[in-house]
């Protein structure tokens, strides 16, 4: 599995939603592969953009960038490796408090 972080404009998140949800019980789509979108601010990027932060197979990447690229997004790029790591890393920071706490609850 890979992770990657790709950034667009806030102001095209309604495209962005029509692209994630498009056919998800596909046997390839976003919904079964997992994503998770954020807000600049949030994870540390810029706050008039979005992240989305998507953990798959190689060959995903390169049929999701084909699928924004074919709704013409024009914001949609990968991010940089520096802010790539850092939108990860406040990812997988705030999974992993979210599972620490429902263990404290059932565990």
């Amino acid at each position: 599995m890979e992770k990657r972080v790709y950034e667009y404009e806030s102001k095209e998140k309604g495209n962005i939603q029509k692209v994630i949800d498009t056919d998800p019980y596909a046997d390839r789509s976003f919904s079964k592969q997992g994503y998770n979108i954020k807000e600049g601010k949030g994870v540390g990027g810029e706050g008039d953009k979005s992240y989305i932060y998507i953990n798959a197979e190689p060959e995903f990447f390169q049929w999701a960038e084909e699928k924004f690229k074919e709704a013409e997004i024009q914001t949609f790029k990968r991010t940089s490796k520096k802010l790539e790591d850092k939108v990860i890393k406040a990812i997988e920071e705030e999974e992993n408090a979210a599972e620490s706490g429902f263990g404290a609850i059932f565990g």
